[in-house]
C-alpha cells in the first residue's frame, strides 16, 4: 500500500508540468509561440516550445530554434566586464576619467567619475535611452562602423550632467549599457560584437549567438496592431532596436545554449565556473541599489537573480536560484500585455518541487 500511496501522489514529470504550464501561459497571453525550459547546474530538466514561428505562416515553433533576450543579455555584457577587471584592464572603480582620456577635456566634470560598477549596475545617473536623433540616426546606419556609433552615445551622454549624483540613486539606463560596451571596445580595440563571441560565448561553447532579431527559417518577432493582431516583423535589425543597442540587449541564441550561460552563472557562485573565479561571480550578483545588482535584478540578498528583457516585439524572462542550483527560462516571439505576466506565472509553478 506504501507504494500505491506514493506513485500516486508523486511528483509530475518535470516535461509533463512545464508543458502544461507553458500551454496555459501560451493560452492566456495570445502569444504566437512559446520555448521554455527548467535546469540545475549539470543539465536540462525539461525544455518545451509550443506554438508558430509567425502568426501569418505555417511553421512550429522547433526545439533548436533562436530567440531574442533583450535585456537579459545584460548579465552577458557584465560577465564581459568581469573577465576585463580579472586581467587587470580596469577595476569596478575605474572611473570614466581614465577610460576615455583622449575626451575627457569634453567630458562633464561629474560624468568623468561614473565608475565600471556604476555602469552596469544603473547607478551612473544617465538616461534610460539615447536622445530620439542618435537613435534614428543609429537605425539608418545598422552596425556600419559601430565602435564610432557606440562612442558618439557615450560622449553625447557624458558631455552632460548626470541626471543624480553618480552612486546615489537607481535609475535603469540602457545608455549606461551603450557605454558600457564602448569602454570594452576601447580597451580590447575591437568590436563588442567580437568581444563577446570571444571572451563568452567561445570558452562555453556557444554556438548560436547573433545581433540583432533571428533571420532565415526561424521565429519572428510581432508587434499587436490595434485589432489585436500579432503581425511579424523584419529580422536582423530592422526587426529590433538599432545596433548600438547590443551591450544594453541586443542578443539571440537558442535556449540551450542560454541555459550553458546560466548554468555557469550558478556554478560561479559555488566555485566551479568556467569564465571567472568565484568571486567575481559574487560581485555581479551582489545587489547595490533596489535589489539590482550587475546585470540581474538580485532578490534573497543575491540568492535568487532574475531578469526581463523585452525589444517590445519578443519577452524573455529567467531566474536562477543559486542556493538550491534550479533555474527556469522562458521566452515568446511576443510582447502584448498579458505576456509576461503569464510567463512569470507559469515558470514559478514548473519550478515548485
Amino acid at each position: 500500500m506504501a507504494f500505491l500511496f506514493s506513485s500516486i501522489f508523486a511528483v509530475a514529470d518535470p516535461t509533463d508540468r512545464l508543458r502544461a504550464e507553458l500551454e496555459n501561459a501560451h493560452k492566456a497571453s495570445g502569444a504566437p509561440g512559446m520555448a521554455a525550459a527548467t535546469f540545475d547546474t549539470k543539465t536540462i530538466l525539461a525544455q518545451t516550445q509550443l506554438g508558430v514561428r509567425r502568426a501569418d505562416k505555417k511553421g512550429d515553433v522547433e526545439a533548436g530554434d533562436l530567440w531574442h533576450i533583450g535585456s537579459d543579455g545584460k548579465a552577458i555584457t557584465a560577465t564581459l566586464i568581469a573577465r576585463l577587471v580579472e586581467s587587470g584592464k580596469l577595476t569596478w572603480n575605474t572611473s570614466l576619467k581614465e577610460i576615455f582620456h583622449d575626451s575627457v577635456g569634453n567630458l562633464h566634470p561629474q560624468a568623468q567619475q561614473i565608475t565600471i560598477q556604476q555602469l552596469l549596475s544603473h547607478t551612473a545617473g544617465l538616461p534610460a535611452n539615447p536622445p530620439d536623433d542618435l537613435i534614428n540616426e543609429a537605425h539608418e546606419a545598422g552596425d556600419r562602423n559601430i565602435r564610432k556609433q557606440r562612442m558618439k552615445i557615450a560622449m553625447d551622454a557624458l558631455t552632460k550632467a548626470p541626471l543624480s549624483t553618480p552612486g546615489t540613486t537607481f535609475l535603469y539606463s540602457n545608455t549606461g549599457y551603450i557605454i558600457a560596451g564602448a569602454v570594452i571596445e576601447e580597451l580590447l580595440g575591437t568590436t563588442w560584437e567580437k568581444a563577446i563571441a570571444k571572451e563568452v560565448f567561445s570558452p562555453l561553447g556557444i554556438k548560436s549567438a547573433g545581433f540583432g532579431a533571428p533571420s532565415g527559417s526561424q521565429p519572428r518577432g510581432h508587434q499587436l496592431s490595434d485589432d489585436g493582431s500579432r503581425q511579424a516583423v523584419e529580422v536582423g535589425y530592422a526587426g529590433d532596436n538599432p545596433a548600438i543597442y547590443g551591450p544594453a540587449g541586443g542578443m539571440h541564441l537558442s535556449l540551450a545554449d542560454w541555459v550553458v550561460f546560466l548554468q555557469d552563472q550558478m556554478l560561479g557562485h559555488q566555485g566551479k565556473g568556467r569564465l571567472l573565479e568565484k568571486e567575481s561571480y559574487r560581485k555581479l550578483h551582489q545587489p547595490i541599489l533596489n535589489n539590482y545588482a550587475m546585470g540581474w535584478l538580485a532578490g534573497k540578498g543575491g540568492k535568487v537573480l532574475q531578469h526581463d528583457g523585452s525589444n517590445t516585439y519578443w519577452y524573455a524572462t529567467v531566474t536562477l536560484h543559486l542556493d538550491t542550483g534550479r533555474g527556469s527560462v522562458a521566452v515568446a516571439n511576443d510582447a502584448g500585455p498579458k505576456t509576461g505576466a503569464a510567463m512569470h506565472r507559469a515558470m514559478a509553478r514548473a519550478l515548485q518541487e
